[in-house]
């Protein structure tokens, strides 16, 4: 059962999706110069001010970004229990929050088109910043791994993201038979199994 954190988070997940799109259509519709926040806010019926809580920029709210935050992955990943295999781990968070990931996948090919349309939007995005923030969810990763080796713990990282993503992707395009909770399975068993090829 969900808990009330795990709902809220559902929800602000939920209004950010919502608000970013409603950024993509304009920008989209009417382009780039039309997506002011007053218009983006507008269209989510929020205020500007509410657009804040949710994006720093008129700019974040153009780009497609992880859907599940790098503090909200360490921070799960840090409640699990220690002795718990870390893939195990991160196989429970991406099934646990694979509802924050379905409909911003679902949107994807007008993110596609808007960055087709702009590529500069593509070097506005806080690249540098989300590397740092990436580093500390390897850093948790490696801890957790107890070995010291951080080439794994950063291939554990990109694994879960790509095995998450991917199965995500199948189950939205209808290419792969499952529900979500099974196609993430298979993602996670493939992975954990060594991907032989």
């Amino acid at each position: 059962m969900e808990s009330p954190k795990e709902r809220r988070e559902r929800r602000r997940a939920a209004k950010r999706h919502a608000i970013r799109m409603a950024a993509v259509r304009i920008a989209l519709d009417q382009g780039l110069e039309a997506a002011t926040v007053e218009a983006i806010s507008a269209a989510a019926d929020i205020s500007p001010r509410t657009f804040f809580n949710y994006f720093a920029s008129k700019d974040d709210a153009l780009v497609m970004q992880s859907p599940v935050s790098p503090d909200e992955m360490i921070e799960a990943l840090e409640q699990r229990p220690l002795d718990e295999p870390v893939l195990r781990s991160l196989r429970i968070i991406a099934k646990a929050r694979a509802e924050i990931f379905m409909p911003v996948f679902a949107g994807m090919e007008q993110f596609q088109e808007l960055l087709r349309r702009h590529p500069e939007l593509a070097s506005r995005t806080a690249v540098t910043n989300q590397q740092k923030v990436m580093e500390r969810v390897v850093d948790v990763i490696e801890r957790r791994l107890g070995d010291g080796d951080r080439l794994r713990a950063r291939l554990v990282m990109i694994g879960t993201f790509g095995a998450t993503f991917s199965a995500v992707l199948e189950f939205l395009a209808g290419t792969t038979e499952g529900s979500i909770d099974e196609l993430l399975d298979r993602a996670f068993d493939l992975l954990e199994g060594g991907l032989s090829a």
